[in-house]
């Protein structure tokens, strides 16, 4: 039986559509919040065990869904903080061992808008988010069907974005993961050699986002198609015949599309709803993802006397 840790990170990472994330250009203006239900499920019955893509008859279709919510606020000027918190569901079709579920990890960020000036006939922004990821539940990182890596993860991220002329933009984004130490419910394992331990030293990460779209005159609509990946720093193959382990060295490389609008029925209500699938990968699942969500934007506190960021949702 595979272990299967190396799924939820792929899964969080690319199956989950949320109105707001801390690798957007969206900025909420002062006082406004945005509040938001989500939705993503990733499945594989194909997955990589080093560079060797293999399939798994003990385990079938590995299915893992989360349901999460959060909230984006907009601080003061130029400045938000984000918040988010999953629950996680993991169930393979085949196999005598059941799946997992329960509370995951709870991420913090602040984003900020550092540059946002005319060039050409476009706009240019530089923003910029650091945040923290922590498990806030009890599950087991290294258990079969596992729901996360169970380690503290700061992510620092730095995103350029330009908004053409016609409605469409591009934006690239990158991340740098620094992550601390997984513990397990035993005093010994082995990776490349024993340990008598119950903590294990998580390789860091970097993982990139690529993505051009288009959004109409009213602001209304936007559809963008995204190009994706994450590297681990270090970490390890899985062996032959061996399950999977939260300190495997894990790369992938994935494409989706995501499709948003704005003001449905109502002001400040929104649907949004993506999809995606894995290329490569070493030591991760070959998986397909789709997830939406629904938000509600609304205001807190009068920031009228603050400049207004120009995002979808501030017309």
């Amino acid at each position: 039986m595979k272990r299967t840790t190396l799924v939820a990170l792929v899964c969080l990472l690319t199956g989950v559509m949320r109105a707001q994330t801390p690798s957007d250009a969206v900025m909420m203006n002062p006082g406004e919040i945005c509040i938001d239900l989500h939705y993503g499920h990733s499945a594989w019955d194909e997955y990589w065990e080093g560079d060797s893509l293999r399939d798994n008859g003990n385990i079938g279709t590995l299915n893992t869904s989360i349901y999460g919510t959060g909230f984006m606020l907009g601080l003061i000027n130029r400045v938000n903080l984000l918040a988010s918190l999953p629950y996680v569901v993991t169930n393979p079709t085949g196999g005598v061992i059941s799946g997992d579920k329960g509370i995951q990890d709870a991420s913090f960020y602040l984003k900020g808008l550092l540059v946002e000036q005319k060039l050409g006939k476009g706009t240019f922004k530089t923003l910029a988010s650091i945040g923290i990821s922590l498990p806030a539940g009890d599950y087991v990182p290294d258990a079969p069907f596992a729901i996360g890596l169970g380690c503290p993860d700061g992510i620092f991220r730095g995103i350029l974005h330009y908004d053409a002329d016609m409605g469409l933009y591009g934006r690239v984004d990158a991340g740098y993961h620094l992550r601390g130490s997984a513990y397990l419910d035993r005093t010994y394992y082995y990776t490349t050699q024993a340990y008598y331990s119950d903590q294990v030293d998580m390789p860091n990460a970097t993982d990139y986002n690529v993505t051009v779209g288009y959004i109409t005159k009213n602001k209304h609509f936007k559809a963008e198609a995204v190009y994706g990946g994450l590297t681990t720093f270090d970490g390890f193959d899985i062996r032959r015949q061996d399950g999977g382990f939260p300190s495997n060295d894990m790369e992938m490389s994935r494409v989706g599309v995501n499709l948003e609008y704005y003001d449905l029925f109502v002001k400040g209500l929104a649907i949004h709803a993506g999809g995606g699938m894995v290329l490569t990968g070493s030591n991760v699942g070959k998986s397909t993802m789709f997830g939406g969500a629904i938000s509600y934007q609304f205001p807190l506190w009068d920031g009228r006397d603050n400049k207004k960021s120009e995002t979808p949702e501030a017309k």
